[in-house]
């Protein structure tokens, strides 16, 4: 498996905003909350709606990671190993984000179980 750069997992804890291209038919990339745990990349869907970065990843898997100048193509999973994960995911989140106090109703609700459930990783392929 292929690994992500120690520039590139720098970039991703040091940028509140990092940006996700997701799916064939999507030009664009969207504006979405990542956090590094491990040398792994990962990011929940907030709002679980139809249409999204993380849905079109469910279906087709491919896309690719713009932080700062730099795109990575990635495919999308949910983690495996996501029971004995999860907890240091949820802090990676309060640690990079509750840096704002207007941030802890999204870290908060980012760490409910429904969110929890939308955790996807990011691979670099």
């Amino acid at each position: 498996m292929k690994k992500f750069s120690k520039a590139f997992l720098k970039c991703i804890n040091e940028t509140q905003i990092t940006h996700v291209r997701t799916g064939k038919d999507r030009t664009k990339f969207t504006g979405i909350w990542m956090v590094e745990v491990k040398g792994r990349i990962f990011a929940r869907s907030y709002y679980g709606v139809e249409r999204s970065w993380y849905t079109a990843l469910l279906e087709e898997n491919t896309g690719a990671i713009k932080c700062e100048k730099e795109i990575i193509d990635i495919k999308g999973e949910k983690p495996v190993d996501i029971k004995s994960i999860t907890e240091a995911i949820n802090k990676a989140y309060e640690k990079k984000y509750l840096v704002k106090r207007y941030n802890k109703k999204w870290v908060d609700g980012l760490c409910e179980p429904e969110k929890v459930a939308r955790t996807m990783e990011f691979i670099a392929v």
